[in-house]
Order: C-alpha cells, then structure tokens, then sequence
C-alpha cells in the first residue's frame, strides 16, 4: 500500500453510463432505459447471466433459458436481491419453472441495446426472479459506456488514493473496464451485493487512514454510509431517493468533479487534524 486513502467506485452509472432495456415476461412489453433496481420488490432477485451475448445467437431461439444456462455451464450471479437470496436458491427454483422464458426473450433485449448504444464497454444480460413463485418476470440487458472524464478522473485520484471498483456485474465484463481505466485485476470486486459493498468499506478502514465510496444507487447505500466519505453521483440520473441523498456527505453532478472534491476535502482533514477546526464536508451539493 502507498496511499492512505482509499476510493471505491460502482461501475454502472458511476463511472459508466449505463442503457438498460427490460422486457416483461408476462406482457411481452418492451421497457426502454429502465433502472433495474427498481423492477425488483420483496423476495425477488436481479440475476446477472455470466455469459457472452454472441453465446445467445448462437444458440436455437426456442431454446428455454433454463436449458441454456446449464447447457452451456453458464455461471448466474445475484447482482440484487430484496432479501438474503442465493444462487443456490435461483437454480432450485429455475428447475422447476422458468416462466417459459426462451433464449429469443434475452436475444431481444440484446439487439434493443445494441441498436442504441455504440462503442460500450460490455453488454451483461440477466432476469428479474420472484424466489417463491419460481417465476421470471423480467429479462434484462445492460450497456454501459463510461462517462465523459472518467478515465481522466480515474488518472487523476491514482496520484493522491488506491483505486478499487465494487460492482454488480460479473468479472468478465469488469476485467475489461478495470485494464481501460489502469486499474489493478485484484482491486476489482465483482458481483458486489450492497452487503459486498458494505464490507468491503470496512475492510479497507482497517488497512487505509480514509476511505471513500461513490456510488449512484440504493444499492450503494449501506457503503455511502460506512465511508469515511460518501459521494453520491447524479450524472446517470439526478431523480434520486431522498434516504439516498441525505446519507451522502456530498453530491456531485459529473464525475469530472471528484478530484476537485477530493482535494478539498483531504485539506478539510489536515487542518482538523492540526487543530484548526474546521469540519469534514457534509452534504453540500455542487
């Protein structure tokens, strides 16, 4: 370690613009830029499908989606779940029903975000789960591109803090954005529940003087808190929950702007800790 300050970002909607398109199972209706958290409600899980998109084309559209993922020994992570929900649990369940859900459903959210987003970084596909129903009711894709800045950003903070990304999303679509950005494979946390998050906060006050985490979304919520510093990033969407903002010590509007923050706020620290007496920022918005 050479820094005493460590920085935990989120990926999608952080430091990646992030286009989703849900389709509902039920309807058949296409849902366009849609947050994904908030398709989930009580004993339901968003599971991330660990599997390359061209693996779906590739595939009979028929195919049930069941089928493919134990065919093809795909890997399933829970990206978010209501409750304390396991794979363990998704796959019992998925045994038994599947909602019907065929390998076209997934294919369709694919070409929907393929057709919008260009030059993204990763495409990540998954499902929304009722756990005791057994019913699938959402499939998903995800593009993401990262935000204007943020590899500048990201060049910048490696000066002054240790870098780490805790995200949803698997290590096969992180990888790839963790090497774009220069930041090491072993600071990169993938399939980061807000409990992941959470601990890994605290694991790292343990070993850094400061730590920070910057996050755009109720699932980074419990790790906003747990930071020395939490910043709350609105650049993906500026409509954000009121218990989101309020436990936030600072909200930024671009990501350009963290450095600045930074800054300030390492300067706040040094003078309290020489006695002058100033106070660490707190929910200020700039």
């Amino acid at each position: 370690m050479t820094h005493s300050l460590a920085i935990v970002f989120d990926s999608s909607g952080t430091l990646m613009h992030t286009y989703r398109v849900a389709k509902d199972v039920r309807t058949d209706e296409i849902l366009h830029d849609v947050v994904s958290l908030h398709l989930i409600r009580r004993s339901q899980a968003l599971v991330a499908i660990d599997a390359p998109p061209d693996l779906l084309f590739n595939c009979p559209q028929d195919m049930g989606m069941q089928q493919f993922i134990n065919g093809n020994d795909v890997e399933i992570n829970i990206g978010c779940a209501s409750d304390e929900i396991t794979t363990d649990d998704v796959r019992s369940v998925l045994n038994h029903d599947s909602g019907g859900v065929r390998v076209s459903d997934l294919v369709e959210v694919v070409t929907a975000v393929r057709e919008k987003c260009k030059d993204v970084h990763y495409i990540g596909t998954g499902f929304v789960i009722d756990v005791p129903t057994g019913e699938v009711q959402y499939v998903v894709c995800s593009g993401g591109r990262l935000f204007d800045g943020a590899k500048s950003t990201i060049a910048e903070l490696m000066d002054c803090a240790e870098i780490y990304i805790a995200s949803g999303d698997s290590m096969r679509n992180l990888s790839g954005l963790a090497r774009h950005l220069g930041i090491v494979p072993a600071n990169v946390v993938p399939v980061a529940t807000p409990a992941v998050k959470h601990r890994l906060v605290d694991d790292l006050k343990k070993v850094y003087d400061y730590v920070v985490m910057v996050g755009d979304e109720i699932n980074d919520l419990r790790a906003i808190r747990a930071a020395d510093l939490g910043v709350l990033t609105l650049q993906q969407c500026p409509d954000k929950m009121q218990k989101l903002c309020d436990s936030a010590d600072i909200l930024i509007p671009d990501i350009s702007k963290l450095p600045d923050v930074i800054r300030e706020w390492c300067r706040t620290i040094r003078s309290r800790d020489h006695g002058i007496g100033q106070t660490p920022i707190r929910s200020k918005v700039i």
